[in-house]
């Protein structure tokens, strides 16, 4: 697999760049959180090696550790770490992340079908589609992705579920393959039209899947966690769990009325993850959450 670009700095070099760019601050206290133990052995075929686990509290979800093999996990750390360091040093190259909408501190990197073929195998069909049979989705190509980095010190973010509508452009559907956001022909979110001959046409986010990567040495402490709640508010007793940034590591789980997460700021070090989406028709979520989904139309 080739890089993104040949001509930018290689990968000790990258890592040496953001090492010196990133300010070391002693790691701070993380919350404690009571050990729920919930993991079931898998019993369906796993999409990769490395250890998984099924877990029921707060809401259904899979974590997984040593996900791909050591040369795999290099390769796209390396594809990661180019777009990082060529947004952090403001240097050349093809791609580079910007600040994320909204209040988030966070940088982020949409995926297309040619981007994402460099963070293989996280979007090839065989690894979705084992995705999508492990938590019993239907798999629909229409996937969503984005490289995501969340600078040291960001803030913590909005408890929230991920069930919405996503639009995507049907005007020229590819017969085989997956398809991504067409993102300059109408919003992902709203279905809002950015051209003319757009047929923006709604489904539903159906599952989310983290993979954090390029987060050497993380501690507890550090902060960057994926905080699980039981309710969509925050207080003593609603969250659950933390998810801690491993290398290799992943979180997934089926978007539902009771998926609620969110980014643990990060005090001690930046956050690095990619990020994939698989998504349903209206019809099989309604038919599965009922009207837990968060609809949104703004054409």
């Amino acid at each position: 697999m080739g890089l993104v670009s040949d001509s930018i700095l290689d990968l000790d070099q990258v890592n040496k760049t953001l090492k010196t760019a990133r300010p070391q601050f002693a790691p701070q206290t993380a919350p404690e959180l009571a050990q729920i133990n919930t993991a079931s052995p898998q019993k369906k075929p796993l999409p990769c090696a490395g250890k998984w686990s099924e877990c029921e509290l707060p809401f259904r979800h899979f974590c997984a550790t040593d996900v791909f093999d050591a040369n795999t996990y290099q390769s796209i750390c390396q594809q990661f770490s180019l777009i990082l360091e060529a947004t952090v040093a403001k240097r050349e190259g093809p791609y580079k992340m910007r600040r994320a909408q909204g209040e988030s501190d966070g940088l982020v990197l949409g995926l297309n079908e040619k981007l994402a073929e460099a963070f293989s195998p996280l979007f090839t069909p065989n690894w979705l589609g084992s995705l999508a049979d492990l938590l019993d989705l239907k798999f629909l190509p229409r996937i969503e992705g984005a490289l995501h980095s969340n600078p040291q010190g960001s803030r913590t973010g909005w408890i929230h579920t991920d069930c919405c509508s996503a639009w995507f452009d049907e005007s020229d559907c590819p017969e085989h393959g997956l398809m991504f956001p067409p993102r300059g022909r109408c919003s992902y979110f709203t279905g809002e039209l950015k051209a003319p001959d757009a047929k923006p046409k709604e489904y539903i986010r159906a599952a989310t899947m983290i993979f954090y990567l390029c987060n050497d040495d993380w501690e507890p402490g550090d902060g960057g966690e994926t905080g699980l709640y039981n309710e969509a508010r925050q207080t003593p007793d609603t969250m659950v769990k933390l998810m801690p940034p491993k290398n290799n590591s992943l979180f997934l789980f089926e978007c539902n009325s009771d998926s609620y997460h969110r980014f643990i700021k990060n005090p001690g070090r930046t956050r690095n993850s990619i990020i994939l989406w698989l998504h349903s028709s209206v019809e099989d979520a309604e038919a599965r959450w009922g009207t837990g989904i968060n609809r949104r139309d703004e054409r």
